[in-house]
């Protein structure tokens, strides 16, 4: 504790001084200086970092102002503080900062005056911001719509402050490394990517052959958006002995004084510098000065640093080094002059294990209900976002302007939780509360905007000018069968309901409410009166319609209760199905007395496009037929256990927030009981639901016009009563010929080719069988039978972890809980007692020339689902939609053209009227389906009617850099094959028509009038 005192007494000191040095400098003193390097000696980049956790073992305030000590010694302001003094203090040195979601922070508490010091040191390269995201994202478990969008409010912030953009991919901390990222590296004109983590026995061989850097080319569609990737040699932190910061020795170089130890110093360092150059090609290396939320007193890393550098430096014979503090950006472009060849890589660096018992693949399913909240919170954005440019044309540039503000926090919020230890579920409790409460703020602040516009689109057209603008409620508890805001129904109210939808196809998908009364009508304000079922399932009443909805638009549904004198004449009422239970504690009923229908054989649901069948004895699934090929493939469904590792005589490693280490590779059955079983049959929809208990409910659902199988799963709190954790997954046994075989996407991406106990690109010694052919699965996962042309696909509506341990089998892991760490730093076991309500969607079709368009749009559909908005009315429903705008629709036509996806569509400007349009082709190169993966051409001044496009500059993913002007670094591989994927110029003229080849993203700033 006195330590501590006298570190806070110095620090203080040590501020004030630098405040009054920074206040003489001007922003005229910096200038840009060349990197000293040497051809002959050893350049060793120094690269002063911290790495600032965006909420860990602390929440992002508690890091970011040092409170909450006892738990880590962290404080991010102090850090920003003390390493800019710095750097003013010797211009040589530099620094680096990645995490724009702390230093926008630290950035807003500054004076004008410092505003231009610090712009000054990014002008003279001596502060250098390093990748730029909002965070440092993970690559297993966010999806790729959040990847981008959080590298986007990073950049846009050091482009408007600063004008700069990275050009360096720093991401040394996740936990693997996916295709994606690399890719959206790559499309960004990052001229490298530097990573720090690597499998333990593939790094192994790279050491040894110097492969520590690479070419990745990690997409098929797009191999343009290739990357240079680095490897670092021993992870990110400070070389063991040189963390002056933390108490190892300080350089002690007066001759004059006891203890002078310059000499012994220069010479440990010379021995760790030396052994990096043997892994690398070049005579460069980079050496990383700096770990976690480090430089918290920056004085006693520079002024150790310094000495270093200049007693090595004064002895280029004795030492053969050159060392010179540096960055990632002049390292890379020193590795590029070398002109060298490169090795490429095609494949992802998922699993990631850092020792044979310990593979990082536990996170892929840590705190689902935090992944499907961020997941839900993603879509929800995405509807906000879409609703503020369509509805421009109707809104005050005030308005628009305030509204856009409003739903910043939502921006803010969403970018910190793709965090490496946010969504990855890998952050202490508190945190994780922490994240949800801020996501349920940027949750409550978007529902208002749209409250805000709804109503106001809701009132424009041609509705009556006297109309009252309603008020929007929601129910974001859907999922769970609750719906407030369908309440009034009970006191003869009508509710109109408003269905959006965010994709950029018309969809004609079935919609699912909760009412409180059973005897309803459903009206469209495009149709009239529409059929609809009502499910009763014990005192719960659930209203199922089909609903078609234009593509970022709305249509309006109005709910009337049966009774009320608003029913319109030859009103449809809803048919009233109660669930039939036919199997009750493993007790079958014979015999339904009512219909006579026996239940000893195998129940059916069905409709013009599959037919599942289920046993009869406790539900399970048996087969699904493919009604259009006539092909009928077995296939069922069990819950499984793993028992986590709490350690044993191979390897005290337990399992935990990170690493998944079962016991044993066994799965024990989850569901030894046979559950209850109840049948709906419906016009809308048929079902199975079967239940364990109120931790276990399984509902197999078959709409009438789709082609998959709905599972929706109520999993949670998982008992530890008996004192024992628990690794859920749900295993899909097929008779499917797989050759131990099976895809999962990268990020809801391209899809990446997986083989049990493989991996592409090095020879894999398989100690852990089980853990160790995990991956992550953000969307998509699927098994195929090359030979009988079939797959089998499951679509999720959150990461997971999933794995094909024997021939025909997927398992997907649904939760788990771990009573023990497993002592990677976070400190505590994942003991969550949450409960999850999750949804998946079961595709068995044939490998055709157009199989993507079975899963992809089915994919997107279930990320981005259709968005329900209630408001209430005394009226008929032929007044309200004479009044009210009950359709909204805001496209030129019905869809853009087969295949392409508006990504985004959000404002940068109001007042100058700036928009952020991303053009995405869904569909990916695959070497099967032929039809799907096309090259597309859109006029953009054609898509949108209630604006017009006057201007069009394609722009960097991240929309801060004209395409045009990007340079990055060109590289050479031994396969000698170039791409330049800038070379294109960019059109700016009246001339609106692009092309959008294979799962490209073309991204544009247009302006309206």
């Amino acid at each position: 504790m006195v330590i501590k005192k006298l570190f806070v007494l110095i620090f203080c000191l040590f501020l004030i001084s630098n405040e009054i040095n920074a206040k003489k400098t001007k922003i005229n003193d910096f200038k840009k200086s060349k990197p000293n390097l040497s051809s002959t000696l050893l350049n060793v980049h120094i690269v002063a970092h911290t790495h600032d956790d965006v909420g860990w073992l602390k929440t992002v305030d508690e890091y970011y102002y040092g409170s909450n000590m006892s738990i880590a010694f962290a404080g991010v302001q102090y850090t920003l503080d003390t390493a800019i003094s710095c750097l003013l203090a010797n211009p040589d040195r530099k620094f680096i900062y990645v995490e724009i979601a702390f230093f926008q922070r630290w950035w807003n508490e500054q004076t004008s005056n410092m505003h231009n010091i610090v712009k000054g040191l990014v002008e003279s390269g001596q502060l250098e911001f390093i990748n730029g995201g909002y965070c440092m994202n993970d690559e297993a478990t966010t999806y790729y719509d959040d990847t981008i969008d959080q590298m986007t409010l990073g950049h846009q912030f050091l482009w408007e402050e600063f004008g700069v953009m990275p050009k360096i991919g720093w991401h040394i901390d996740p936990f693997g490394h996916s295709a994606t990222q690399a890719r959206i590296f790559g499309q960004l004109g990052f001229d490298a990517f530097i990573i720090g983590r690597m499998d333990y026995q593939d790094i192994e061989g790279r050491l040894e052959n110097k492969q520590m850097e690479f070419m990745w080319r990690s997409t098929q569609s797009t191999p343009e958006n290739q990357v240079f990737t680095s490897v670092l040699r021993a992870m990110y932190c400070t070389p063991d002995g040189f963390n002056f910061e933390q108490g190892d020795d300080p350089i002690q170089d007066d001759p004059n004084l006891f203890d002078n130890n310059v000499e012994s110093r220069a010479e440990q360092f010379t021995e760790v510098a030396l052994e990096y150059s043997t892994h690398y090609r070049t005579n460069n290396v980079l050496i990383p000065f700096g770990c976690d939320f480090a430089y918290l007193n920056a004085q006693m890393y520079y002024k150790n640093i310094d000495k270093l550098i200049s007693h090595i430096n004064s002895n280029p014979d004795k030492y053969g080094l050159n060392l010179l503090y540096s960055t990632p950006s002049i390292y890379i472009e020193a590795v590029n002059a070398a002109d060298l060849e490169w090795n490429v890589k095609t494949d992802d660096l998922f699993p990631y294990a850092d020792d044979a018992y310990s593979y990082w693949t536990g996170y892929f399913v840590s705190r689902p209900a935090l992944k499907g909240y961020v997941r839900q919170n993603n879509a929800l954005l995405h509807v906000v976002e879409q609703m503020l440019v369509t509805s421009s044309n109707i809104m005050s540039s005030s308005k628009s302007e305030q509204l856009v503000e409003d739903i910043t926090i939502m921006r803010e919020v969403m970018g910190i939780a793709q965090h490496h230890d946010a969504v990855s579920g890998t952050e202490q409790q508190h945190v994780a509360d922490d994240y949800a409460e801020r996501l349920s703020i940027g949750n409550s602040a978007s529902l208002e905007t749209i409250n805000t516009v709804v109503g106001t689109l809701l009132t424009s057209g041609n509705s009556k000018s006297s109309s009252q603008i309603p008020s929007i409620t929601f129910c974001p508890l859907l999922n769970q069968s609750i719906c407030p805001s369908t309440d009034p129904l009970s006191s003869g109210t009508s509710i109109p309901v408003l269905i959006y939808n965010s994709l950029s196809w018309t969809r004609n998908e079935p919609v699912r409410i909760p009412i409180p009364i059973a005897n309803v009508t459903v009206t469209s304000s495009s149709n009239g009166s529409i059929s609809s079922q009502v499910n009763q399932i014990n005192e719960t009443y659930i209203l199922e319609f089909m609903a078609s909805v234009s593509p970022l638009g709305y249509s309006t549904f109005i709910i009337t209760p049966a009774s009320s004198e608003m029913v319109e004449p030859n009103s449809i009422p809803s048919t009233i199905i109660q669930d039939e239970i036919i199997i009750v504690g493993g007790g079958k009923i014979e015999k339904d007395e009512k219909t006579k229908i026996s239940f000893n054989d195998p129940i059916i649901l069905e409709n013009d496009f599959i037919s599942v069948q289920f046993s009869s004895d406790d539900g399970s699934l048996i087969s699904i037929t493919n009604r259009t090929s006539g092909i009928t493939q077995s296939i069922t469904q069990e819950y499984v256990w793993y028992r986590p590792s709490v350690g044993n005589n191979d390897s005290s490693q337990c399992s935990g927030a990170y690493i998944f280490r079962p016991i044993e590779d066994y799965a024990y059955p989850y569901n030894n009981a046979t559950p209850t079983v109840s049948i709906i049959r419906g016009e809308i929809s048929s079902s199975i639901r079967r239940f364990w208990s109120d931790q276990m409910v399984q509902t197999f659902r078959l709409y009438s016009n789709v082609d998959h199988l709905e599972v929706e799963e109520i999993i949670g709190p998982i008992d530890i009563s008996d004192g024992i954790g628990k690794e859920i997954v749900s295993r899909y046994t097929t008779t499917l010929v797989t050759d131990n075989t099976w895809y999962s996407d990268s990020q809801g991406m391209e899809m990446q080719k997986r083989i049990t106990n493989y991996r592409p690109s090095w020879n894999l010694t398989v100690v852990q069988p089980t853990s160790g052919n995990y991956v992550p699965v953000n969307a998509i996962a699927y098994i195929q039978d090359i030979t009988q042309q079939l797959q089998f696909t499951v679509v999720t509506d959150r990461s997971r972890g999933c794995a094909s341990l024997r021939d025909g089998q997927l398992d997907i892991m649904m939760h788990r809980r771990t009573l023990k760490d497993d002592g990677r730093g976070v400190g505590q076991p994942m003991n969550e007692s949450t409960q999850i309500v999750t949804t998946s969607k079961l595709i068995f079709h044939d490998i055709s020339e157009s199989a993507q368009s079975h899963y992809r749009p089915a994919a997107l559909g279930l990320s981005h689902p259709l968005f329900p908005m209630f408001t209430t009315t005394q009226q008929s429903s032929n007044d309200w939609n004479y009044q009210y705008q009950g359709v909204y629709s805001p496209l030129a036509s019905p869809s853009l053209p087969n295949g392409l996806k508006i990504q985004t569509l959000q404002w940068l400007n109001n007042q100058d009227n700036t928009i952020l349009l991303r053009i995405e082709n869904i569909y990916q190169i695959d070497g099967q389906d032929q039809q799907d993966p096309q090259t597309i051409s859109l006029d953009l001044s054609t898509i949108f009617s209630t604006f017009s496009i006057t201007s069009a500059t394609e722009m960097n993913l991240t929309g801060v850099q004209k395409l045009s002007n990007l340079s990055p670094l060109k590289w050479k591989t031994v396969d000698n094959i170039n791409y330049d994927q800038f070379k294109q110029s960019t059109k700016e003229s009246n001339d609106f028509v692009y092309t959008f080849s294979p799962m490209q993203i073309r991204t544009f700033i247009i302006t309206t009038n």
